[in-house]
């Protein structure tokens, strides 16, 4: 069977490039695509070589699908053909995957929404390293779709107040529609000082570390969710870490369980944290389709990408449509 999958073949650039799958092996599953979706923040430093990214081509972007089960290898127990799952896979229109690495998804969520789930897999890592106590308040910096999603999982996490602070106003509107209340330009003001349990820093951008730290209370917590792209100049270490006690975590996705069995602390296994957001998501108490900007087609790939880099846009994500 041929597969048509988006390939970043240089810097910047994207096309759509053809290739053939085998059929699917013992525990393997075949899926046909119905929606992928763009993680702006990963995909965008990739495709574009930004600092701490690889800077190899070709390679093919994405790690958010979702799709209908069309076929079942041998050994496949729990999926059937005309099931539909989330996986994460590139942005294809078919792909072979492992039974074990697919997650069914329930009747009353949409394939398109589901197709956001790592994003919300990626954001719910970060919240469990926060280790956040029933009543605490949180501040998140940066409303992209990690730190939207972040917000809504620390009042799922039991916080008894969220801060989401974002320079863009449309930013803040759309986590004001996702039932994020307390919102805010920035952390710089006075009264954000040493105000907060736990800040989650979610925009990437290197300063904001030094925001992060000034905002959080003695004895609290910073977690570095966003992939900072370069260097956090004048950090004041003895002021805003070892004299106020706090504690930075790296909350990097990679770092989490090899398995459900092996898991241990905060840390779950990537199939887990993916089962308890698609359980999220069908309870009603996380909402990702509002962050779904528009669809389009694979065809316009280059099209997406580069308007995903100018900014000049309200666009949160977009999901390729490969029906």
């Amino acid at each position: 069977m041929k597969s048509e999958k988006i390939c970043a073949f240089e810097k910047g650039k994207v096309e759509l490039r053809t290739c053939n799958l085998p059929e699917p092996g013992n525990g393997e599953v075949l899926v046909k695509t119905l929606y992928s979706t763009v993680s702006p923040g990963t995909e965008l430093a990739w495709i574009n070589h930004m600092e701490n990214t690889p800077g190899k081509y070709p390679y093919d972007p994405g790690y958010s699908c979702c799709g209908q089960v069309i076929k079942t290898g041998e050994g496949v127990n729990t999926l059937l053909e005309g099931d539909v799952i989330v996986s994460n896979q590139i942005h294809c229109s078919a792909f072979i995957a492992k039974e074990k690495n697919c997650t069914k998804v329930p009747e009353g969520i949409s394939p398109m929404e589901a197709s956001a789930f790592r994003l919300a897999s990626i954001s719910l890592q970060g919240i469990r390293k926060a280790e956040i106590q029933i009543g605490e308040r949180v501040a998140v910096l940066g409303l992209g779709p990690i730190g939207n999603l972040a917000a809504q999982l620390a009042f799922v996490a039991g916080a008894g107040e969220v801060w989401g602070l974002d320079f863009v106003p449309w930013r803040r509107n759309l986590a004001g529609s996702c039932g994020i209340t307390w919102l805010d330009e920035n952390g710089e003001k006075e009264e954000h000082e040493n105000a907060f349990a736990v800040v989650i820093e979610a925009t990437g951008v290197p300063q904001a570390v030094n925001t992060a730290l000034r905002m959080v209370k003695p004895l609290g917590r910073v977690i570095l969710l966003g992939s900072t792209r370069g260097c956090t100049d004048g950090v004041n270490f003895y002021r805003d870490v070892h004299r106020k006690g706090i504690t930075v975590t790296g909350a990097h996705e990679m770092h989490r369980s090899r398995s459900e069995e092996d898991r241990f602390g905060h840390f779950r296994s990537h199939k887990e944290d993916e089962e308890t957001v698609i359980r999220l998501m069908a309870q009603g108490r996380i909402h990702l389709a509002p962050l779904i900007s528009e669809t389009a087609r694979p065809q316009d790939a280059q099209d997406v990408y580069d308007r995903l880099s100018a900014r000049r846009e309200p666009l949160m994500l977009v999901s390729f449509d490969w029906r």
